[in-house]
Parts: structure tokens; sequence; C-alpha cells
């Protein structure tokens, strides 16, 4: 029962009630948890916590196909950092990492470590808080990906600044207008200046700090990025709130790994549940019958399907400011506005290719959502497309996109270089996999048969070749690290403990909020490992 998550003190009175009394039990409460604290022990001194940590990233290598793992070890061969992944977290949850420390060089290892991962392709969007040294490292690692900063920490940190500004709702608005309700660098520009200029913020320390950033928090500046609609990290603040349920301060690295492997686990049975319900069930229709709706449910998933179906809804609520009308030198091109019938709303400029259904939407929701606009489908009705194009259909929102993921084994087998043990053992089991899928692939078929009859007689003969004229030294087994005694001669140690010293990484408190007291822990100082985790919102 402890296994599955219930507390000693919750099992102990399950029992008693089954027994009909603790009388009739056979032991107390503190024999029960006497026992789980030798358990406990037990376990950490046996298994040396570290290496049973490498014993079961090596043992879940050999047995998972495209399982990855690294462990970057300091001079005593103390486990400082580590990051794991199995091949579905390549493209759901990208994976886990253990952090001794919130350096540069840390950050730098652990985003290398994940690069090497992902074959090396880079993340379209990280978001993060301010965290200097990681951004210091993402700029160095990533160059390519776009940083951006919580919004959410920001709106919880910019009251601390403003003083009595705080109670000012058109100071507020200009700044949340800044924040996300730019359409276009010039708007923000331009909605900036005036703040500063009407408030007299020139010298503002903060804010002309927080303009320098501004690539990385406004809107604005990343309208034409895919972001999946997420303005903060609030996704991985729900993950970690999951795994701190999980363990304890008192819990070994292995222990957590064994926590999480479990979580990870039940949340993959959900999403099963959910393939389930998108492949085998319909989602309920507000409009009947039209074939954009029936055209979308057979493509999107139902959370999708929900969120397109309610832009078009709200299409039938949008009207064209003015005719709409070519321009440029191509005839195919239309440009419209199109507004709400509020007349205080915002005017959207839609642009619309009559030969190939190419819409462009100044809201630029299909460019960091994924998903068409109320304005674009607005055109679509109007100009009579019955059928979503395929370039409007992201693969990630799609129904079947399991069925079409797959892994570039030969990338993978190429990264890490040929003194990566690891790296080695995990290309023996791609190897396997991928030959046996090839194998059952070409089964049916005579002439498949001999493609890869004369391919692998190719791959044999290159192979002989290069192994013939490398010399003694430069050759590498894999068997010198996974026979079953390596990890008996190579001791990896546990990483250093530390005192704990309260709650870490605990929200930002907002200016307003009252202070609350808080209850000094009574009893023994526990003792934790020198780690903390971290999950990147991609």
């Amino acid at each position: 029962m402890v296994n599955a998550g219930i507390s000693v003190s919750a099992a102990v009175s399950f029992m008693e009630n089954e027994a009909c009394g603790s009388e009739n039990l056979g032991f107390i409460r503190k024999d029960a948890y006497d026992h789980m604290s030798r358990l406990k022990r037990h376990t950490k001194v046996e298994n040396r916590d570290a290496t049973a940590l490498i014993k079961y990233f090596i043992n879940t290598a050999n047995k998972e196909n495209y399982f990855y793992w690294n462990v970057q070890l300091d001079d005593d061969d103390r486990v400082m950092n580590f990051f794991f992944r199995d091949y579905r977290s390549a493209n759901v949850m990208f994976g886990l990492a253990f952090t001794s420390d919130e350096t540069e060089s840390s950050f730098e290892w652990l985003f290398t470590t994940f690069l090497d991962s992902m074959n090396g392709k880079q993340p379209q969007t990280i978001f993060s808080d301010q965290c200097q040294a990681m951004m210091n490292a993402i700029e160095t690692i990533f160059p390519h990906s776009h940083h951006r900063l919580c919004q959410w920490h920001i709106d919880q940190n910019a009251p601390s600044h403003f003083g009595s500004l705080n109670g000012d709702p058109t100071f507020k608005q200009l700044l949340y207008k800044c924040m996300t309700y730019c359409e276009s660098e010039d708007e923000f520009e331009a909605t900036w200046k005036y703040m500063i200029v009407t408030y007299n913020l020139e010298d503002h320390r903060w804010l002309s700090g927080m303009y320098k950033l501004r690539e990385k928090w406004a809107t604005a500046f990343s309208n034409g990025r895919f972001s999946a609609g997420l303005l903060a990290t609030s996704r991985s603040e729900a993950t970690n709130m999951t795994l701190k349920k999980a363990c304890n301060k008192m819990s070994s690295l292995y222990e957590f790994v064994m926590s999480y492997a479990k979580i990870q686990n039940n949340w993959r049975n959900k999403e099963k549940t959910e393939d389930t319900r998108c492949r085998h069930g319909k989602p309920a229709r507000i409009l009947k019958n039209h074939p954009l709706l029936i055209n979308s449910a057979e493509v999107y998933t139902i959370s999708i399907y929900q969120l397109f179906e309610i832009e078009l809804y709200n299409s039938l609520n949008c009207k064209f400011v003015e005719p709409p009308s070519c321009f440029g030198n191509d005839w195919n091109w239309i440009e419209v506005k199109v507004k709400y019938h509020d007349e205080n709303s915002r005017v959207r400029h839609v642009v619309f290719n009559k030969q190939s259904h190419e819409i462009k939407c100044s809201c630029h929701k299909f460019e960091t959502m994924g998903i068409l606009c109320k304005h674009a489908l607005m055109m679509f009705n109007y100009m009579d497309v019955t059928v979503l194009p395929n370039s409007y259909i992201l693969k990630r929102w799609m129904k079947n996109v399991r069925n079409s993921v797959k892994y570039d084994f030969e990338e993978s087998c190429s990264c890490g270089g040929g003194s990566d043990h690891v790296s080695e053992m995990v290309f023996v089991n791609q190897i396997m996999r991928s030959m046996y899928d090839l194998t059952q692939m070409s089964k049916p078929h005579q002439n498949a048969r001999k493609i890869l009859y004369r391919l692998v007689d190719i791959a044999k003969d290159e192979i002989s070749n290069l192994v013939q004229n490398l010399s003694v030294d430069d050759e590498t087994t894999c068997d010198d690290i996974t026979s079953n005694g390596y990890m008996d001669k190579v001791c990896i140690r546990n990483p250093l403990t530390a005192k704990a010293k309260g709650v870490t990484n605990a929200n930002i408190t907002r200016h307003w909020d009252a202070k609350r007291n808080k209850r000094k822990e009574k009893g023994k100082t526990k003792i934790s490992s020198k780690f903390s985790f971290h999950i990147l919102v991609i």
C-alpha cells in the first residue's frame, strides 16, 4: 500500500478496519513505521542510491528502444547532474533532469545533453523565469530558439516596483497591453513610449531593465513563432506539484525516479484513454453539417476540434469593415478588414489567395496557436472554402499523429562519439530493433527482400573494410561496459548532502498580499541531496 502512494498511517488504519480492531492486527503502529524505516535503510545501503540509479538506467536502456540517459560526475566520482528520457518523451514530455546547483555550467551541461538526446534539433520556444544563469546557457546552447520569460512571474513581481501606480487602472491597462495585446512591434513601441512619457517613468530602473528584455516577454515580438498559445510556465508548475507529491526530502534519487516512472505511466494510461475517445468517438457539434466542421472532426483531436469549433462559431459575430478588394500585381490576392459587431473592437487585416487558399491574419493566432482564427474562418466562409488546406493542419493536433511519429535512429547512433559508452549500448538496441522492423516490413514482398539483402551486403563490406583499417587501440567494444561486473568495478558515489533550508523555488509574493505567519518546523532537521529539478515548457 505504501508503494502505491498510501501513507503508513492510512495503510495501518485500513488494516485495523479489516481486522475488526487494532487488538486483532498483531502489531502496533510503531512496528509499522519501524518496519518501513528498516526497508528504506536496507534499500539505500544495499543499492548505494547513485549506483542503483545507474544500474536502473543501464538495464532500462537494454530493454527499451531509444531510452536515453546521461550522468555528469565530479572529480571524486560523485553524481553532479543527470538527465534521462524514454522514446515517447522525445515527443510529449521531454525528460527529467536533476541538477546539483543552478549555475550556468550546470545548465549548459543539461541543455547540451538535452540537445544530444533530440538529435541536435533545437526547440522552437522555451519559457523560463528570470534566472540569469539559465538565460545565459540558453543563449549559448540554443541560439536559434526563441527564449521567452514567464508572464505570470513578471505579473507577480511587477507591483513591488510601482508603489502608488498600483492603484492606477489606466497604467495597469497600458502595461498589460504592452505584455499581451500589442499585435505588432510598432504598436508596442508606441504604447510603451506613451506609458513612459505619461507617467514620467524615463528613469524607472525596473521598467528600463524590462524594456531591454522586451523581445523575451512581449507577445508583439513573438507573433510569428509557435508557442501553443502559452504565455507562462504554468504547465511545468502543475507538473512540479505532481512530482513533489511523489517523494519527500528523505527520498533517495532512486526512489524518486521509480515514483516518477509510476506517475508517467499513469499519465500515459490517460493518454491512451483519450486517444481511444478521439479515434472512435465523435465530438458534439454546435453547428450541424458545416463542411469545415465535418472536415476538422476527421483530423483533429476532440480537444483541438472544440477550440476550432469555437473559432468558427465566433466568426459569425464578425463583419467586414469594408468590402473585400484585390491588391498588388497578383489579382489572386484579396485584402479585407474584419472586426466584431462591437464598435469598439479591434480591426484585423486579412489577406487571402483565391487560388492556393493561403490566408494570413494580423492577429497571428495560427502562427502562435496552430489553429485558424475566427477572422480567417469568416473569409473561408465568404469564399466558400469547404476543406481545410493541409498547410493549416498541424500534425501535433491530429488524432493519428502517434502513427506518424518516427525516430531518426541513424542520427541518434551518431550522437555522443566513440568514447560515450552509454551511446554504444543504445546503438546496439536501436540497430537490432530497426533491423527487426525492416525484416518484418520486407517479409511479404520479394522485391523488398532483395533490396534489404543488397543493402545489408553493402553495409557488411564497408564496415568490414573500416574495421580492418582500425588499430587495436582505436577499437572500443561495448562488451567492456555492458558486462555484468562493470558496476562492481566502478563505484558511483552519491551526491553531497546538505541540511534543508526550508522551501525553495517558492512563488513570488505579490506586493499587496498580506504576510502570513508560518509555523516553525519542530523536531530533527531532515537531510536531503543537493538537487533541484527543472522542467522546461517547450
